[in-house]
């Protein structure tokens, strides 16, 4: 069926990210919206076909947003350090299903519209995001198999529905992922073994620390703009909530570092390092036999991932800033020793020309923020030389595009159904339409849900998401 199916690719509707504690009641809504919308927009297009095909429903990621979900310690599932005990079980296997029970129970009109989306007929692929990484263990997709039927999914609809670890791959046509591997806060060492093999554990990146420290601080910041602020940005923000806030913020940063440090201190272990890399390598192996993909193909593919930044010391310290204030910390003491122990015309001299070269060197290196979207958009050109794909499909980034790749093809990222502070509520809604054509190049469209219809994507919300490629024609209405 998926060969005569056309595709319909969605991303980041973040179902859970309402339950964080404190949650901002914008936030609430915009889950709540986004739901309302994604539910509607499948009845819509169940009953709605284009040349007479069934839908293939591609998921790009992120249905789910299991790190927003706290699960206090239990006899069956016990917090076994202070830092679960005061911020909830660590995300992991066991942890997954609790959450995903968690969410289901507040989204029990979009299991029942996902079910009646596969009965009549077509096909759903839910790909694994960096929000919803448990997915990829065999017992959270079993509980998700359980609140489907629990919802009316019979074994005919559940064999239209799969968990993807990693891509969609039509040969000829499109290659789909959430796109999160090329993004240094958000991508694991080893993308599909990303949990500690001593206690089963996630490790921590980037996000995931961002949320479970700072988001749950401070619940009335979006926590998809925390990776664009910078330290400075932080303090900032801290210091203009009261000295009581203020030290809170900055105990959850400490935190937040730490977490980070202890993350690059796993990746050194050797042992761990190599479990993971085994489990990492034989799901590479299955995710090609399955999506159909020669091996050496994947194994190209995977290489071309980003390694989280918390492998590198000198990275982690940037982003950090740790370079910085040593620098600072490390002028100011050589000053005093020149200070104490040289004329005060040297020391003068000295005092100038180590805060001259300390403001340099600053200069030159510049501010180290975590990006997503420049990695991103430079991949899908690399992707296009190893796989027979004109279009490749990421989300992730939360942000709507349509991007000639350079020597032919299209690289369009699916944006999001969330309408929370970003993206904004006129670029949320949007999807991808993909109609393989045999013997010709697909037709694509960039689409919005609104007005309760399927449109085309208002591209004054975007300056680059009306760029059309020449090469692959688009629909005209």
């Amino acid at each position: 069926m998926a060969e005569l199916s056309n595709l319909l690719v969605v991303s980041d509707l973040h179902f859970g990210e309402e339950l964080l504690p404190g949650a901002a009641e914008e936030r609430c809504e915009a889950v709540a919206l986004g739901a309302e919308a994604f539910c509607a927009f499948l009845r819509y297009q169940a009953v709605r076909r284009i040349g007479g095909r069934p839908w293939r429903l591609v998921i790009a990621g992120d249905l789910f947003d299991f790190m927003s979900v706290v699960i206090p310690g239990s006899p069956e599932l016990p917090a076994r350090t202070a830092d679960e005990r005061r911020h909830g079980i660590g995300r992991g296997t066991q942890a997954g299903v609790r959450r995903l029970t968690a969410i289901c129970a507040g989204h029990k009109a979009l299991l029942e519209s996902l079910v009646k989306f596969a009965a009549a007929g077509h096909q759903i692929d839910i790909i694994v995001g960096n929000h919803d990484v448990e997915l990829l263990e065999p017992e959270v997709v079993a509980e998700l198999h359980r609140q489907l039927r629990a919802h009316g999914a019979d074994d005919r609809a559940l064999g239209r529905l799969r968990v993807v670890p990693w891509f969609v791959y039509v040969p000829g046509v499109a290659w789909i992922e959430h796109g999160h591997v090329y993004d240094e806060g958000c991508s694991f060492e080893f993308n599909l073994a990303p949990n500690d093999p001593k206690d089963g554990k996630l490790i921590f990146n980037a996000d995931y620390a961002a949320i479970r420290y700072l988001g749950m601080a401070s619940p009335e910041i979006d926590p998809h703009g925390i990776e664009e602020w910078s330290f400075a940005g932080f303090l900032r923000y801290a210091a203009g909530q009261g000295w009581r806030s203020f030290l809170k913020l900055i105990v959850a940063y400490l935190r937040f570092m730490w977490a980070l440090v202890a993350a690059n201190i796993l990746h050194k272990s050797p042992g761990r390092r190599a479990a993971r890399r085994r489990v990492h390598r034989e799901r590479v192996e299955a995710a090609a036999r399955d999506g159909g993909l020669e091996v050496d193909t994947a194994r190209a593919i995977d290489r071309l991932a980003r390694a989280p930044l918390t492998v590198s010391w000198r990275r982690l310290g940037r982003l950090l800033v740790l370079d910085k204030w040593g620098m600072i910390f490390g002028t100011a003491l050589l000053s005093f020793v020149l200070w104490l122990v040289a004329p005060f015309w040297v020391a003068m001299l000295g005092l100038a020309a180590l805060t001259t070269a300390t403001v340099i060197v600053q200069i030159r290196l510049g501010k180290h923020l975590v990006t997503s979207q420049l990695p991103m958009r430079a991949v899908p050109r690399r992707l296009r030389e190893l796989v027979d794909a004109p279009v490749v499909v990421f989300g992730h980034t939360h942000d709507p595009r349509w991007q000639p790749i350079h020597g032919g093809g299209l690289y369009i990222n699916c944006g999001t159904w969330l309408p929370a502070l970003r993206p904004g509520l006129r670029r949320s809604f949007t999807h991808v339409l993909v109609q393989p054509r045999p013997g010709g190049k697909p037709i694509v469209e960039l689409r919005q849900w609104r007005q309760g219809a399927s449109m085309p994507f208002d591209d004054r919300a975007d300056i680059g998401a009306g760029v059309t490629n020449p090469g692959i024609p688009r629909i005209a209405g």
